[in-house]
């Protein structure tokens, strides 16, 4: 199988998804023209079936196309969290990514990114093993915002919104990956300070942010800045 015989594994399942995985829908989502000799050679190695006009998946067809699919929108996800790359970016990145990431990889990435239902637009991402066990990320080296202890300094890695239509909201104020903010108060809102501004936030902005501690950098006691100076 080469990567031509993939894309259209991974086109019948996108297909699928919309309900129509006929042979003009499916070709209208391949990135790659295909023949009818290389649906043929995927019929012959037990990937798909058809009837008429439209194509189906056998189990194990289903298996790989998924995680050709899981693969995809998993390096999408990460390219938008973590370095904020635009569509056309990250799909081109995409597409190349989910022909060569391990399992492991993969569900590394997953855990890293605090396994996401739904890439940046808006589409499932199939699970995996380590969302099954809900695998926490490797040494705590990247946490929320919300775990972050008072006076510590931390750099923010990715933003990561249970919903996305929230992501211009706390981009807006400046809280974009690299940023390194410090946490003066919890209570009764996150009150950060970073490039000389002060900013309060609420406990669910606060779980959005995940940020990697800086260690050993602790700003001296201080009185925190008040809430009502803060921007919000």
């Amino acid at each position: 199988m080469n990567h031509k015989h993939e894309e259209i594994l991974e086109s019948i399942w996108v297909a699928s998804e919309s309900g129509s995985a006929t042979m003009e829908t499916i070709r209208s989502r391949c990135p790659d023209e295909f023949s009818e000799e290389g649906l043929l050679r995927l019929e012959e190695l037990g990937h798909l079936t058809h009837s008429g006009r439209e194509l189906f998946l056998t189990q194990k067809g289903k298996h790989k196309a998924r995680t050709l699919v899981r693969c995809h929108r998993l390096a999408e996800s990460l390219l938008y969290t973590v370095f904020a790359l635009d569509w056309e970016q990250r799909e081109a990145l995409a597409c190349q990514a989910e022909h060569t990431l391990v399992p492991e990889l993969a569900d590394g990435i997953c855990t890293l990114l605090g396994h996401p239902t739904e890439c940046p637009d808006g589409k499932p991402i199939p699970p995996g093993v380590c969302c099954v066990t809900q695998q926490q990320m490797i040494g705590r080296q990247v946490i929320p915002l919300s775990e972050l202890e008072v006076g510590s300094k931390a750099r923010i890695l990715f933003v990561k919104p249970k919903n996305y239509d929230r992501l211009h909201e706390i981009t807006i104020v400046g809280l974009t990956p690299g940023v390194v903010v410090t946490l003066y108060q919890r209570s009764p809102t996150y009150c950060l300070r970073f490039d000389g501004t002060e900013l309060a936030v609420d406990h669910r902005v606060a779980q959005d942010l995940f940020v990697c501690p800086i260690s050993g950098d602790h700003d001296a006691p201080s009185p925190p800045p008040s809430p009502a100076h803060c921007r919000r």
